[in-house]
């Protein structure tokens, strides 16, 4: 096990609460920080670390954004709710899947990206809508989809 590791889950291992939501946030992020992403194994370790079960590890890793489970470099987010589904956002999420080969986990073959969805990103003006790390792509088409696909395997 890498020192920093080591020297991390130790200190949270001493903790007075080291089972507090808080405290196992903390913990993570600074794992994910030396790894670069949160492995099987290092949840596992930090679960036992903070003695939760590993499940709660999990559901944390899906509330905070900020923690990841691959070394992708791009979230995309696709708007699903009604009115971008209306105008071809589901057809074009498919599109979009396809493009990147986004595997079940939603993240593509070459584990650059992850892709999610979110019932409505609330720009409906604009619809259909994708939210690439943080920046509003409004109005998006298929032609929009192959260029940012394209750019996106160039750069990795």
């Amino acid at each position: 096990m890498d020192d920093a590791i080591k020297e991390i889950l130790e200190y949270y291992g001493n903790q007075r609460e080291k089972s507090s939501q808080e405290t196992i946030v903390a913990m993570l992020r600074e794992l994910q920080e030396v790894a670069g992403y949160l492995t099987p194994e290092l949840k596992k370790q930090a679960a036992k670390t903070a003695e939760v079960k590993e499940s709660f590890i999990d559901i944390l890793v899906k509330r905070y954004p900020s923690l990841k489970e691959a070394a992708y470099h791009h979230v995309i987010t696709a708007c699903c709710g009604p009115r971008c589904g209306a105008k071809g956002g589901l057809e074009l999420l498919e599109i979009l899947k396809e493009e990147l080969e986004i595997g079940k986990d939603g993240i593509s073959r070459d584990g650059t990206v992850y892709l999610k969805t979110q019932n409505c990103l609330k720009q409906c003006k604009t619809a259909p809508n994708l939210l690439v790390d943080g920046i509003l792509y409004p109005r998006i088409d298929r032609k929009m989809i192959q260029t940012l696909a394209a750019e996106w395997k160039k750069k990795g």
